[in-house]
């Protein structure tokens, strides 16, 4: 389990985490992290890498702590902190997490909540939030909440990402939270090349094939912003939040990026393709492939034909890979409506 956080500047102080015995109140485990931060310098193009107000500013600490040896499907309670020298200086009030079942136990069902292309209701944060309160109350029995990419849609805007954050708040701090890259986190036009582009890509525009409708959508900040913010598993050819997979009970989860190369031979198809050939099936016999551009497109908005042509070449790249290693269910969003194909 990885437990995030954000704080201001504070010399020399190193984030922890307190945690509990499982299923109890006694707490009997201070865990120390790593912290990280970004600047302006470090997105891609404008309006993301301008300090003015709606723009950039500096993000704070970005905390992460590492809580391992935990037992599965157990109630854990946890305080966070900042640590200098021998004081903690401040804790947080308490929370709660429930760890993951053993890989492959069968007998207990679980449900988790799936979705894209969040950001703000119109009708502002703390509705939001109170929306997000109200589904945990009625849905109590979630483990966790996978987000397939266009997450805060703040496209350069730093306060954007800060208030979904907050929004977020009372559901990220007791569930795991899964996220996928979407164009409104990625695709740009320019200052990848000088090395920013943290997925690796070294052209200055990121990905934008001939084919495709990529742009700019995330206002310069090229996956910078996300990168920094989430960490998600890391395994054999994992390349960071873009593309990973993941166990939780029965279910083996691919979470891909559909902002760069699948075409047989990419790095990510290898990936995809290197991990469908690991799964054991009498494990995760459930195996569930993640996205933020569908595969399918019916939407019969204007934009049908070039947003067709992209999901038709994704298609074309991937789905006889996913079909001979049956895939059970790919999700996805982008096109702000409910589809689905069988």
């Amino acid at each position: 389990m990885v437990v995030q956080f954000t704080t201001g500047d504070v010399s020399g102080a190193v984030p922890v985490v307190l945690v509990s015995s499982p299923n109890s109140n006694t707490w009997d485990r201070t865990i120390e992290g790593s912290m990280d931060t970004y600047s302006a310098d470090d997105l891609c193009q404008a309006p993301a890498n301008i300090t003015q107000a709606g723009n950039f500013y500096p993000p704070g600490l970005l905390h992460s702590v590492t809580v391992d040896d935990l037992q599965p499907d157990a109630l854990y309670q946890y305080k966070v902190g900042l640590r200098q020298g021998d004081d903690v200086l401040v804790w947080s009030k308490e929370y709660s997490f429930r760890t993951a079942p053993e890989c492959g136990e069968h007998s207990n069902p679980f449900s988790y909540v799936v979705y894209g292309d969040q950001g703000c209701p119109y009708s502002g944060w703390s509705v939001g939030r109170d929306w997000l309160v109200a589904m945990m109350r009625r849905e109590t029995n979630l483990t966790s909440v996978h987000h397939f990419g266009d997450i805060a849609y703040a496209k350069g805007a730093a306060h954007i990402w800060d208030g979904w954050f907050d929004m977020i708040q009372p559901m990220s701090t007791r569930i795991p939270i899964m996220v996928a890259i979407g164009n409104h986190e990625y695709d740009h036009t320019d200052g990848g090349g000088e090395g920013k582009d943290p997925s690796g890509v070294e052209t200055p525009y990121g990905y934008m094939p001939s084919w495709g409708n990529f742009g700019d959508d995330s206002g310069g900040e090229c996956g910078v912003t996300t990168a920094k913010r989430f960490q998600m598993p890391a395994s054999e050819g994992s390349n960071g939040v873009f593309w990973y997979s993941f166990d939780y009970g029965i279910v083996h989860t691919i979470v891909m990026s559909s902002e760069h190369d699948l075409s047989p031979g990419s790095r990510q198809y290898q990936f995809i393709e290197n991990d469908l050939k690991s799964v054991d099936r009498s494990v995760t016999p459930w195996v569930v492939l993640e996205s933020h551009r569908p595969l399918y497109e019916g939407e019969g908005s204007g934009s049908f034909w070039i947003q067709n042509q992209v999901s038709q070449t994704i298609r074309h790249q991937i789905e006889d890979l996913l079909v001979d290693h049956q895939v059970d269910l790919v999700l996805a969003g982008h096109y702000h409506e409910y589809q689905r194909t069988c």
